[in-house]
């Protein structure tokens, strides 16, 4: 316990005894000091016993859990990098391949004769679709990429909120949840 706490019921103690003293002095009742006295005694060896039988664990499982939580963000990360990288391999794919198509359609210029008109246009069409392809392909990736990220980002969000669930639910609270929801559509009628 810390200092100030330590002072904070060191001066509380004795209010509360006073309080309990005049409340027993009253007439009928059953309360006395000493019963309050060991009712508080109780309540904080209890408090006390809690505190150091369940510190240990539950320092454990938090930072068990942040841990985890640290690596699942890395790996997000990762992947999001990856997704980037590829996204930027594309779109340098897609520059060179208009370099290209401006080199060849160079080319189809020098050496077209009579048919020259035709042989351009073909170029332009195939440089059209080529790139129209190329971008789809490019969205493609990206759109799978982040569809990829974002099912696993779900899975592993439901993963955790399944086990916190699991974690934190046990018997008394499944009996209270279900007497709540029957009082609930008990008062609906």
């Amino acid at each position: 316990m810390k200092r100030y706490e330590m002072i904070v019921a060191f001066l509380i103690l004795p209010i509360i005894l006073l309080a309990t003293d005049a409340f027993a002095s009253s007439e009928g009742s059953p309360w006395t000091t000493s019963m309050l006295l060991w009712r508080v005694v109780n309540t904080v060896a209890l408090l006390a016993i809690l505190v150091y039988v369940l510190k240990n664990p539950l320092v454990n499982f938090f930072s068990e859990r942040k841990a985890q939580i640290q690596k699942d963000l890395q790996e997000a990360k990762d992947q999001r990098d990856a997704a980037e990288l590829m996204i930027k391999d594309y779109q340098q794919k897609l520059a060179g391949m208009e370099k290209e198509l401006d080199k060849m359609r160079a080319e189809l210029k020098k050496s077209a004769d009579a048919e020259g008109a035709k042989v351009i246009a073909n170029a332009e069409r195939m440089a059209t679709s080529m790139v129209d392809a190329a971008k789809v392909a490019a969205e493609q990736e990206v759109r799978k990429a982040k569809i990829e990220l974002k099912n696993e980002a779900v899975a592993l969000a439901i993963e955790l909120a399944e086990s916190l669930i699991r974690e934190k639910i046990d018997d008394d609270d499944r009996k209270r949840l279900v007497e709540e929801y029957f009082v609930k559509v008990g008062g609906m009628k």
